[in-house]
């Protein structure tokens, strides 16, 4: 992986720091939308039930995903496929009274002597969601840097919010085999922890990306044993265990050209409602970002919402930035191949998926894209390059999920004759 890039003087490849205000609470949503796709829901749950903050609502199959619950007193509004939507009531006896049972039934997780899978169950009850934070690795490192350029969260989570990382450490350390944890900081960075050490990188985007922190902290490119985690899973796990709470919140950054702040917000917060709170006015031609400017998605539509990973939400205003034409075609310029820190070919990666090639670019190592988002930024013929490296990715994942399904054969009925192929199987088993 290339560590020097031939950027653009522009401030927007500049990781921020020097951010230390302390987070704003974000506003008391009347609508929240929470993910439901692969949940199940609780029993009882169900369109017009009356709910209240932290009451579980949905649980997920999966032991490294965090069980879904209401982040305010509510009424259950729709329930389709997706999502499940809350419209915020004047509670009732019963409701608070609920809520302050919640409230009673704290759980200690610094006292609990649960280690690993074990913590890793308790902790997915209380909605945090412990892929990362559980790694089979011997070394872990906390990557301690502002994921895309414009967010600012990651100074202020580590200057003051100290309880909740030592805590967030603390039962860290319980969860993760890796007998050795770093916090990765920008090198302008001058912090110093008692009990973690600490590694200086460079604060020049793209060096945020997990597999360039790992370089710039190892030395090395994939190294064996290595693993790392987001400083904002770190920041949920201590905000959990210092309240012994249900996690019902994220920290992300509102930002536009004029206007940027950090705010603690509850999850499933719609857009619309969080950028009213900031002041912030979207225009007809701007464009509605969720997550990071570089690596975060554009919407459509402003009840969309925010879940506990979220990191940011952005309005990029009309005209900063020359919009994307997905039917524009490839110029072979190669400005994408000279920014790729992955030394990859993002013109081929992005052609291959737009005429559905996809197995063509499992030989162009589509797998190592880090998906920073450089090359559609640099893109002079404004692909959507990153989208379609993405749907590639999506669409081969599919097709290797589906080879791992075992083909179904009917059931014979009493009587009828058994395939030639069963047959010789049983009778080489005799």
């Amino acid at each position: 992986m290339k560590e020097l890039f031939q950027m653009l003087n522009d401030p927007r490849f500049h990781l921020l720091y020097g951010v230390t205000q302390r987070f704003s609470t974000g506003p008391e949503p009347q609508l929240v939308r929470l993910n439901r796709e692969g949940f199940k829901l609780v029993e009882g749950v169900t369109k017009k039930t009356l709910v209240h903050p932290r009451m579980r609502l949905a649980v997920h199959p999966s032991p490294l995903k965090g069980d879904a619950f209401s982040p305010i007193f509510g009424r259950i509004s729709e329930i389709n496929e997706r999502s499940i939507f809350v419209e915020a009531v004047e509670p009732n006896e019963e409701q608070r009274l609920a809520a302050e049972a919640v409230e009673k039934d704290k759980v200690d997780l610094l006292a609990l002597p649960e280690r690993g899978a074990e913590l890793g169950k308790i902790l997915k009850g209380l909605g945090l969601n412990t892929r990362s934070l559980g790694q089979d690795c011997k070394t872990l490192i906390i990557n301690g840097l502002n994921p895309d350029p414009g967010v600012t969260w990651a100074e202020p989570m580590l200057l003051t919010h100290l309880d909740n990382l030592k805590a967030g450490l603390e039962v860290l350390r319980r969860l993760s085999p890796a007998e050795k944890i770093l916090l990765a900081v920008p090198k302008e960075m001058r912090l110093h922890y008692h009990d973690i050490e600490v590694a200086h990188v460079p604060s020049q985007y793209p060096a945020s990306v997990n597999a360039l922190v790992v370089k710039a902290v190892t030395g090395k490119e994939n190294p064996e044993g290595v693993g790392i985690v987001g400083l904002h899973n770190v920041w949920s796990l201590g905000r959990v265990a210092r309240t012994g709470l249900p996690l019902i919140e994220t920290v992300l950054t509102i930002g536009s050209f004029e206007h940027s702040g950090n705010y603690i917000v509850k999850e499933g917060s719609t857009i619309g409602e969080l950028l009213h709170f900031a002041n912030i006015e979207l225009k007809n031609g701007d464009t509605l970002v969720r997550g990071g400017p570089l690596r975060g998605e554009s919407l459509d539509r402003l009840d969309r919402s925010v879940t506990k990973g979220s990191t940011g939400v952005f309005v990029v205003e009309a005209g900063t930035i020359p919009p994307m034409q997905g039917h524009s075609p490839c110029i072979n310029c190669g400005a994408c191949v000279l920014i790729c820190p992955a030394r990859l070919s993002p013109s081929f990666l992005s052609r291959y998926a737009e005429f559905a090639l996809h197995e063509r670019n499992r030989a162009e190592h589509i797998e190592c894209c880090l998906e920073c988002g450089l090359c559609g930024y640099v893109c002079i013929a404004r692909r959507p390059v990153l989208q379609y490296i993405r749907l590639s990715k999506h669409k081969l994942a599919q097709a290797d999920a589906a080879a791992k399904l075992q083909e179904l054969r009917p059931v014979p009925a009493e009587g009828a004759a058994v395939p030639e192929a069963a047959t010789a199987a049983k009778q080489g088993g005799e």
